[in-house]
């Protein structure tokens, strides 16, 4: 009887996760397989594949045909074949590029399909919840400011490596930032990874650190027409909560108009 390693059950694994990432980019099974077993023999003939990727023998040939269409495989016209997996480096940038091509080409579909007798929803305010979702909501607003981000935020938990990137972005790209905590470690935080941002100390909402269940988590405004406002907020289960948040990208929502100075005082002193 075979006895496996403790090795042999984590190269398993690895192989396993590797064919399931390769079939989100389109490859069959056998596709997959294939190409993960020849990339662990670098190169070989349909049966040492056939062995290796444990795919029936009759269907290695269709399947180095379609990844040699991809660009993944090159065949040698021996007796017998051999095929050659390209290098792990290459295949990621062949499967980058696809990807981004596909992209690329929804990215110009979708907006030619918004109805022109459809209202553009002006004023309308949006609501959400999750930490994640609200801080990539942030991020978002934050990564299409063009002029100026007041910014007020209480958690650290909203402070995902996206939105902390996009205030770093906008500063660099001469966007006027200004972040307001009443949190030290938050201030200390922003004002190393975000250069060139003014961070200041505000209290506007909140009496305490950490914050009281219930308060404003966060408060944003872009451009003086996009705004973001999330609290902490009780779940059905004990103990635990979660952050929502209500959203508008119009200045004509009746709420910005409001928020606009309040923001501006907490955060610039004005």
């Amino acid at each position: 009887m075979t006895q496996h390693t403790s090795s042999d059950a984590g190269v398993d694994s690895l192989v396993e996760e590797a064919v399931r990432t390769l079939r989100t980019f389109e490859l069959t099974e056998y596709e997959a397989k294939c190409f993960v077993a020849l990339t662990r023999l670098r190169e070989g003939t349909a049966k040492e594949v056939s062995e290796v990727a444990d795919v029936p023998r009759a269907r290695i040939y269709d399947s180095m045909d379609a990844l040699q269409d991809r660009g993944l495989v090159s065949v040698q016209e021996s007796k017998p074949r051999r095929f050659r997996a390209v290098s792990p480096r290459e295949s990621v940038e062949l499967l980058e590029q696809e990807a981004q091509t596909r992209l690329d080409r929804l990215g110009g579909i979708l907006p030619r399909l918004g109805s022109p007798d459809r209202s553009s929803g002006a004023g309308e305010v949006w609501t959400m919840e999750g930490e994640t979702a609200v801080s990539e909501r942030l991020a978002t607003l934050v990564g299409n400011a063009d002029d100026e981000v007041l910014f007020a935020v209480a958690v650290e938990a909203l402070l995902g490596d996206d939105l902390t990137e996009a205030l770093a972005d906008a500063a660099d790209r001469g966007v006027d930032v200004v972040i307001g905590s009443p949190d030290e470690s938050i201030r200390e935080r922003l004002t190393d990874a975000v250069d060139g941002a003014d961070v200041v100390e505000t209290w506007t909402w909140w009496e305490s650190v950490p914050i009281e269940a219930g308060a404003v988590t966060s408060v944003c405004m872009v451009d003086g027409d996009a705004l973001l406002v999330s609290a902490d907020a009780a779940t059905d289960l004990p103990g635990v909560r979660k952050h929502r948040a209500v959203w508008t990208d119009s200045a004509e929502a009746p709420v910005v108009g409001l928020m606009r100075p309040l923001l501006a005082t907490a955060v610039r002193g004005d």
